[in-house]
């Protein structure tokens, strides 16, 4: 038998008595972090920020035992000495490769539950080489792609072969992007087929990782978000057939603008995103987007992105396992949150949704999780109510 949803005053009683690490990115600046420096495909950010956001609004909510902690050797000693029941992941990881991969394993190694991608998972979404085989492999649309590791060229005979068929399926230029990265870092459009080559050598040498091209997609950019079936709204849980998916929009490009750039380079405003209303479209992309949420067997946040060629085909571009966090305020916005209004949620709403899904999960299927935490006092309380 299925367990029933988390009651009011059982919802209560966890928000008083476990507590949460929401854990950001350790300062890579800071030696004592780890043992020896690694090398970094991804550029670093803590994202502390948002961490302090997640906490802030959570303690407004009524949690009591919070912590922000920071990603580094020290993080599972630190888990133990302050009885940190639960984790909430905000970090992209400290140094070196595969790192969205990182915290996570540290979790399953430590035994701490956590709101959070599975390690393979994590790197999978992460790695946009791993990502479209899968997609691809699944059916899923998205664009031809190319991979150059270190010492390989575009002149490869190979390589010449699959970017005819781009320019011949296409037509419109091309895209240089890291495999690995974030905040559209090192991703570059590129016009003119000869100088794809200096473009690659550029970002191999910025990243030392394998570069992917694939072609340049001249129609219209979206995003969706989407994220687990319970939902925490007005104060209940409530629970979907369906992945919830949210903030489905159009991206906004300025004229002469190539392609989407992120909060490190230019503020995300309200004016920057507008809601899709079509609802063909948007019954498409949200589609899409539970597809992929279903087929990686996802129990959490990720947030897709996907643009239209110039006839008007929808392409996956990448699906994102640590979308923006950071609490709206004022005319910035992040594009998780843009649309939720529309579903009747707000950003308090959502990061509840988060934690009390995973909870509900790992209650249902893997309760020996939890036993640490979700004493015998809390089932005392009853489905119509009641006080431990």
């Amino acid at each position: 038998m299925v367990a029933a949803l988390f009651n009011p005053e059982q919802m209560d009683w966890i928000k008083k008595r476990v507590k949460i690490a929401v854990i950001c990115g350790g300062e890579k600046s800071c030696s004592k972090n780890y043992v020896y420096e690694n090398l970094s495909p991804r550029s670093t950010k803590t994202y502390r920020t948002v961490a302090e956001d997640i906490v802030a609004t959570l303690a407004q909510e009524g949690f009591d035992q919070l912590e922000v902690l920071e990603e580094s050797m020290h993080l599972p000693q630190q888990l133990k000495s302050q009885n940190v029941d639960m984790a909430f992941l905000n970090s992209g990881g400290l140094q070196g490769y595969d790192s969205m991969c990182h915290l996570p394993s540290m979790m399953e190694m430590c035994g701490v539950p956590y709101i959070g991608h599975t390690p393979m998972t994590a790197g999978l979404l992460d790695n946009k080489l791993m990502l479209k085989n899968e997609l691809s492999a699944l059916g899923i649309p998205t664009a031809p792609f190319i991979t150059l590791d270190q010492g390989r060229t575009i002149h490869d005979a190979s390589c010449q072969r699959a970017l005819d068929y781009i320019d011949q399926e296409f037509g419109e230029g091309y895209i240089v992007k890291p495999v690995v990265g974030r905040a559209s870092i090192h991703v570059y459009p590129v016009f003119d087929r000869s100088e794809l080559q200096e473009v690659v050598e550029r970002v191999q040498s910025a990243t030392n990782n394998v570069v992917l091209i694939e072609p340049y997609l001249s129609g219209a950019e979206f995003v969706a978000a989407v994220c687990g079936r319970v939902l925490y709204k007005e104060s209940q849980l409530e629970e979907q057939e369906q992945p919830f998916v949210f903030s489905i929009s159009q991206r906004v490009l300025d004229e002469g603008e190539h392609i989407f750039t992120s909060m490190d380079v230019r503020p995300i405003t309200a004016d920057r995103s507008r809601p899709v209303l079509d609802e063909s479209l948007k019954a498409d992309i949200a589609d899409i987007v539970s597809r992929i949420f279903t087929a990686f067997n996802l129990q959490t946040l990720i947030r897709v992105d996907l643009r239209m060629d110039n006839n008007g085909r929808l392409y996956v571009l990448e699906a994102n396992p640590k979308p923006d966090l950071k609490r709206p305020c004022g005319n910035q916005i992040n594009l998780v949150t843009a649309g939720l209004a529309a579903e009747g949620m707000q950003y308090e709403e959502l990061l509840q949704s988060l934690i009390f899904n995973r909870l509900q999960y790992l209650y249902r299927n893997r309760p020996t999780t939890l036993a640490h935490c979700l004493s015998d006092s809390l089932f005392t309380l009853s489905q119509q109510g009641g006080r431990a």
